[in-house]
């Protein structure tokens, strides 16, 4: 997930921020020195970005500070869920918490998720309460739908969907209504709503783009997905060949030969165009619920121009 346009975020000030809260919480230097790394290796902050986004569009005279101790809390949040989703599927190696010890990650993402909560205490703002409600209650949706994703539970694409909701979709909304009950003190449903579409648009596209990673690709195609799903349905004979090519265990380069050709298959079973448009009915429902909201005209632009991408 990411913005369209560019936001006036200070990306440094999100990972100083993220950083301050770590120093606060651990006194013992290979923890921090090991957390910090961590928070070293994010190349951006979108959930960050959309806490920001919101919090703005629904009142622009917010406590800068304040917004960024927020923003931090978020991404730390969400740096714990990436940590969790990599231990748990064992598809990425190139993250630094892939490369220690097992028990050092697994421990080190707990507090990471822990310390974001806590984070929130040291907000002033009246909502805190509310902002760690908000917290709580997505934080156990993600949880639901990565269960749901491990345990291969998915059978249909409504179920599908509803996974992706839940996994991606909740931290999406978080960032968002965490953004607008700091800005505000308010919950609109509209925002939760479009929230969930924009996450499950950009889980789709990243899924997507997955399929052509070679060390993500195995398991990525072998779990219940959009793509997978679509495959075994079997409406032409390249997605007879696609799913052949998916149990043999080899490498799309091994397979097809390069990785032009393996999206040219994509395209003639059909699976690119699926997904597209899959992406683009989460974005036009977004765009729909963010049209309802009880804005002036110039601030629906705001939210349009940054989250539906034409």
């Amino acid at each position: 997930m990411a913005l369209k346009s560019e936001l006036l975020l200070n990306k440094v000030q999100v990972a100083m921020f993220m950083k301050d809260a770590v120093e606060r919480s651990v006194d013992w230097l290979y923890l921090r020195n090991l957390l910090h790394r961590f928070i070293e290796s994010k190349q951006t902050f979108p959930f960050a970005e959309l806490c920001y986004l919101h919090a703005n569009v629904f009142n622009s005279e917010n406590d800068e500070e304040e917004l960024y101790k927020l923003m931090a809390a978020v991404e730390l949040l969400v740096l714990a869920f990436d940590m969790f989703d990599d231990l748990e599927d064992l598809d990425n190696f190139t993250e630094p918490w892939m490369d220690i010890d097992r028990g050092e990650a697994i421990n080190s993402s707990s507090f990471l998720y822990t310390l974001s909560l806590s984070h929130i205490h040291s907000l002033s703002s009246p909502y805190r309460s509310e902002i760690l409600g908000l917290f709580l209650e997505y934080a156990l949706q993600a949880m639901k739908g990565q269960h749901i994703d491990l345990a291969n539970a998915v059978k249909t694409e409504k179920e599908c969907l509803q996974m992706i909701r839940w996994k991606s979709g909740s931290l999406t909304a978080l960032a968002a209504e965490a953004g607008v009950m700091f800005a505000c003190g308010k919950r609109y449903e509209e925002v939760k709503e479009y929230g969930h579409q924009v996450g499950i648009a950009g889980q789709i596209e990243n899924d997507y783009k997955g399929l052509f990673t070679p060390h993500k690709q195995d398991r990525k195609f072998l779990k219940p997905s959009l793509a997978l799903l679509y495959l075994q349905r079997k409406f032409n004979q390249t997605s007879v060949d696609i799913l052949q090519y998916v149990h043999s265990g080899k490498d799309f380069d091994e397979y097809f030969g390069s990785i032009v050709a393996f999206k040219e298959k994509l395209l003639e079973a059909g699976v690119t165009q699926y997904l597209n448009v899959m992406k683009h009915i989460a974005l036009k429902k977004a765009e729909t619920y963010i049209k309802k909201l009880p804005l002036p005209a110039e601030k629906l632009d705001e939210l349009l121009t940054n989250l539906i991408k034409k």
